[in-house]
């Protein structure tokens, strides 16, 4: 398998992960698939949450509280993408459009990418269920529409990194 730059395919494949014992103590050690799981959610928590503030502020101050609204979309589709990214960065599921396991690599260039992906991935999520729940009435399917669109661009986001990352690299 060829090299490839734009993920961080190491996690995927062990089941090692880092751990801190407290005062500047670090280390890696070997973690059951639970422990794994937790490592992933805590990190893909983090990389998807803090570029994603910008949309998750404006619709928290926006939205209108409604059931299944858009705040409620925004909510299911932050926590698909989450837990979709842990499992693709654990190497349970793999990435859509692509052979290559494991997530995205932090490189400036993606976290670039991150910052567009994940805001306008969660508010066409977001707005689009919140849509259909308000204008059609249809609360469940703006749930389905919202976990569905959710799962599937946090699939297809590690092909579009590989992408752009090629071509950002080939242009330079």
């Amino acid at each position: 398998m060829s090299r490839h730059p734009a993920r961080d395919t190491k996690k995927a494949r062990n089941s090692r992960r880092g751990t801190w014992y407290g005062h500047g103590q670090t280390t890696t050690v070997e973690k059951d698939g639970v422990g794994r799981f937790i490592d992933d959610v805590v990190y893909t928590f983090a990389d998807v949450s803090l570029v994603s503030m910008p949309l998750l502020v404006f619709v928290a101050i926006s939205a209108n509280t409604t059931h299944f609204g858009v705040k409620n979309s925004a909510m299911i589709a932050w926590v698909t993408m989450v837990v979709g990214a842990a499992m693709i960065r654990g190497g349970w599921v793999m990435p859509l459009g692509t052979d290559v396991p494991g997530w995205v690599s932090l490189s400036p260039s993606l976290v670039l990418l991150r910052l567009c992906y994940y805001n306008l991935a969660l508010a066409l999520a977001a707005y689009g269920g919140g849509a259909i729940a308000e204008t059609l009435s249809l609360p469940l399917i703006s749930v389905l529409f919202t976990f569905l669109f959710a799962a599937i661009a946090i699939g297809v986001f590690p092909r579009v990194a590989d992408e752009f990352y090629r071509h950002v690299s080939d242009s330079t």
